[in-house]
């Protein structure tokens, strides 16, 4: 093993492509910064419109990412969600939840451990300390850590707020920008196997909280009873129009 010693290991797998990206941020006011985040190589981040990129997660217990989120006002502040959310078969899996407060330097690893894929993380524009993860849980076994997450101190406590079965999890999330008490959830019942998978059922779809995340209700008016994968957006122009696209028959 000592001829090893000094060779710096890097990620080839699971897979042999790359390319794939999960998540693009800008910075509000300033169009040279840009991070963007890879299903498989971790965060990258532009300070000069794109003509250099520098690596930001290299070091941490997973190089897959879900999804990331700015703090409003602070862009220094980064909310990264580990695990990539499009449950392929070569998917890449997290290990929870991280922060950073110096625009990418530093992390620090804020929870959640066993979501293993993270699709959405929202941040209050309001109340910076209240942010919401939804976590999609595991691809290939159920499990319980799943569902969305609030938490209304910074990330030092988590509560589960809307959870299903072990079977669930969050597809996506949006927030409405005038009245960020109202956010949207989608839950969805998804299995993976190696070779092919289950996706939807009456029990999933599209939730609204009115409360900031603590109490939710079940959206049925003019969508389809049985619905797989659901993306959805709250339109920043008119906030009572809210879109959502569906996998249904």
């Amino acid at each position: 093993m000592k001829s090893f010693e000094r060779l710096e290991w890097r990620s080839i797998g699971p897979a042999n492509m790359g390319g794939r990206i999960a998540d693009i941020e800008g910075v509000a006011g300033n169009p040279n910064v840009v991070y963007v985040a890879t299903a498989s190589g971790g965060l990258f981040k532009t300070t000069n419109g794109g003509v250099r990129w520098t690596p930001l997660f290299e070091r941490q217990g997973s190089v897959s990412i879900g999804d990331i989120a700015l703090e409003p006002g602070n862009p220094d502040v980064i909310w990264l969600g580990a695990g990539e959310s499009a449950v392929r078969n070569s998917v890449s899996f997290g290990d929870g939840v991280y922060k950073s407060t110096d625009g990418g330097r530093t992390w620090q690893h804020m929870g959640l451990r066993d979501t293993e894929h993270v699709s959405k993380i929202l941040v209050n524009p309001r109340n910076p300390d209240v942010v919401y993860v939804g976590a999609q849980g595991h691809a290939f076994a159920p499990n319980e850590e799943r569902g969305v997450f609030l938490t209304t101190d910074g990330g030092q406590t988590w509560k589960k707020t809307l959870y299903i079965d072990a079977e669930h999890g969050v597809a996506d999330m949006d927030i409405d920008p005038s009245n960020p008490n109202i956010v949207y959830a989608v839950m969805w019942k998804f299995r993976r196997t190696p070779w092919t998978h289950t996706s939807g059922d009456e029990r999933g779809g599209l939730f609204r909280s009115i409360d900031g995340g603590r109490t939710w209700k079940k959206l049925e008016g003019g969508l389809p009873k049985v619905m797989g994968r659901i993306g959805v957006a709250v339109a920043a122009s008119s906030p009572n129009v809210v879109y959502a696209i569906t996998e249904a028959k």
